[in-house]
């Protein structure tokens, strides 16, 4: 008997392999679970172990019953029925009966009656009709008869038991996959950050964690393990503190050098400073300029004046007219480039002029227009683009693009008191080569404001 050995991970792909290796006929022996173990797992994973042979056979081909079926008939000697009790010897049965027959058939055909003349001889055996002289085949039949049984009662239970299966759920097997690609992923990144140094992984999970790109990320990594400081071999050797010490201002060093700040504003040469601030809706750009006049008028004792250029919504400029009473700032409210043109070119003892205009989407190309003329404007206006810190790096991204044509002095962000990642920060100014000048962390005027830094950046990155 040909018996041949299946292996899978799933008792459905093991039986799958039989009936792929040996036919949909294929007789199932006997399955077990084992379990082995994968190096590339490394540990033991449980396996099927099907073990099948092929559909019966007779001289090396298989039983066609239907074939059988269309035989010619032999006449093979009646016995008599059980109820009789009676014993034929067996002298009594007369073998010739066949030969005749037998001899006018073809070599196939002779041996497919054969087969069927030794069934008729066991079932002589099962009805207690002894022939002596095949005492030793009718005994072969019982054995082969048992194993037969034994055959079908294992497929039986094999049946059952993948019936009894629980269906596989393909998202749970998605979920392992996508757990063991980020394990693998991580074990990489770890690798790549030089196994032996934790502090370096440690700072490349922080940046991660706070929203750094990864390309930034992985240039940082790099750097910091091809430093090589003979000043700090030593150190480094026997201190783990002085060691993290180490990479940390290395990575501080590594963003200041990269990270751009303007300062507060400042007007030079004692002329009037025109400072535009735009950006989408809700980021918060009239309660910051709001803010930045305070600064400029309390702190530094300049002259301002604050301008509404917002058509857009209803009594969209009554809430900086409410400001410029509060601080005791000339205010005035204009509709379009042509009115502020003449309003600039007009004599005023004011140093800072600061314009809020309504929030439009860079989407639209009709909402960005009037910006766009403003910007051709021949004024001295310093544009600066005011984002949220609640917004996706996408969203910044996509801003930043469509506001660009204005030639933008700054980047400015609010509500970094609502956000707990602060690498989009990073990320929109390295990446778009534009410096940042104001942060606001709340909605206090004129508190919640302070001037952007690289070290305030630097500390909500690592958060130190």
């Amino acid at each position: 008997m040909d018996i041949r050995r299946f292996e899978s991970f799933s008792l459905q792909d093991a039986i799958k392999l039989v009936k792929l290796e040996l036919g949909r006929d294929a007789v199932i022996l006997s399955t077990r679970e084992k379990e082995v173990y994968s190096e590339e797992l490394e540990k033991n994973c449980k396996i099927y172990e099907v073990t099948a042979s092929p559909s019966a056979t007779i001289n090396g081909k298989v039983i066609n019953q239907k074939a059988g079926l269309a035989l010619p008939k032999v006449d093979f000697p009646k016995v008599k029925s059980k109820n009789e009790a009676t014993i034929v010897k067996g002298s009594q049965i007369k073998k010739p009966l066949l030969t005749p027959t037998l001899s006018n058939l073809n070599p196939e055909t002779r041996n497919m009656a054969k087969t069927f003349a030794n069934a008729l001889n066991r079932d002589f055996a099962k009805d207690k009709i002894i022939n002596v002289e095949k005492s030793k085949i009718n005994s072969n039949y019982v054995a082969n008869v048992d194993e037969v049984n034994s055959l079908r009662s294992e497929l039986v239970r094999v049946r059952k038991e993948i019936e009894s299966l629980p269906q596989v759920d393909v998202t749970e097997q998605i979920q392992e996959i996508k757990v063991l690609l980020h394990d693998i992923m991580k074990e990489n990144y770890k690798k790549s950050c030089d196994s032996a140094n934790n502090f370096v992984t440690d700072i490349g999970i922080r940046l991660r964690s706070s929203g750094v790109s990864e390309n930034f990320i992985n240039q940082l990594v790099s750097w910091l393990i091809s430093l090589e400081d003979p000043k700090t071999k030593e150190d480094l050797i026997n201190s783990n503190e002085k060691l993290r010490e180490f990479y940390l201002s290395s990575t501080i060093k590594y963003i200041f050098r990269y990270l751009k700040v303007t300062g507060p504003f400042r007007d030079e040469a004692n002329q009037k400073k025109v400072i535009c601030l735009v950006g989408p809706t809700g980021v918060g750009k009239t309660t910051t300029l709001a803010k930045i006049a305070a600064k400029l008028k309390i702190n530094d004792g300049k002259n301002v004046e604050l301008v509404s250029l917002d058509s857009y919504r209803i009594a969209a400029a009554d809430q900086l007219r409410i400001y410029s009473k509060i601080l005791e700032c000339p205010f005035a409210e204009l509709s379009d480039k042509n009115e502020l043109i003449n309003f600039i070119s007009k004599k005023h003892s004011y140093q800072y002029i600061l314009i809020d205009t309504a929030g439009r989407s860079s989407r639209f190309s009709d909402q960005m227009m009037s910006l766009k003329k403003l910007g051709e404007a021949p004024l001295p206006i310093e544009f600066h683009l005011v984002l949220s810190c609640t917004m996706k790096q996408r969203d910044i991204d996509e801003t930043i693009r469509g506001f660009r044509f204005l030639s933008l002095s700054s980047l400015i962000f609010t509500k970094l008191d609502e956000s707990w990642a602060f690498g989009e920060i990073l990320n929109s100014s390295i990446q778009n080569k534009i410096p940042l000048s104001y942060f606001t962390t709340g909605q206090r005027v004129p508190e919640d404001i302070e001037i952007a830094s690289k070290e305030r950046v630097v500390e909500r990155l690592l958060r130190l």
